[in-house]
């Protein structure tokens, strides 16, 4: 089997053809992937904040009443909280222009949309990089949901 010299090298070849193949999806996994640069670039110093301070930057914005795009109607309040005492203040500048981000935020959504720890946990990530892009002085920490009524 072994003593054709055409045969061996073709097995050679096929052998090195799959090492290589191997080698390379695993680097593209581990390093390459857009996945895992993006994971890289996500991280960033959070800063903690004691929970004076949370309270201290925190803004409520009262009970909102907004229609879901399937025609149901959601009460909601969150309180949402900045970085510092110039972005707090920036935030109750803008209060109007935040409730308007939740109110179009939910207007896209269905009930099936904010189910769950998940739907909430999406809902509450959305309305914070919506916000955060209006913001111009400092930026948003944290947003809380403290009030859900889903009709």
């Amino acid at each position: 089997m072994f003593q054709n010299r055409l045969f061996n090298m073709a097995l050679i070849i096929i052998i090195a053809i799959s090492l290589l193949g191997v080698i390379s999806f695993v680097l593209w996994q581990t390093f390459l992937s857009p996945t895992s640069q993006t994971a890289n670039q996500d991280v960033k110093e959070v800063k903690v904040l004691s929970a004076k301070e949370m309270q201290e930057y925190s803004v409520d914005t009262g009970e909102i009443t907004t229609n879901l795009l399937t025609n149901n109607y959601m009460i909601i309040r969150f309180t949402i909280t900045a970085e510092d005492k110039n972005a707090k203040a920036e935030l109750e500048q803008r209060l109007p222009q935040v409730n308007q981000v939740i109110i179009k935020t939910l207007a896209g959504l269905t009930p099936e949309d904010i189910k769950g720890t998940e739907g909430v946990n999406k809902l509450e990530a959305k309305i914070m990089n919506e916000i955060s892009s209006l913001m111009q002085e400092g930026k948003i920490v944290q947003v809380i949901t403290t009030k859900r009524v889903l009709s």
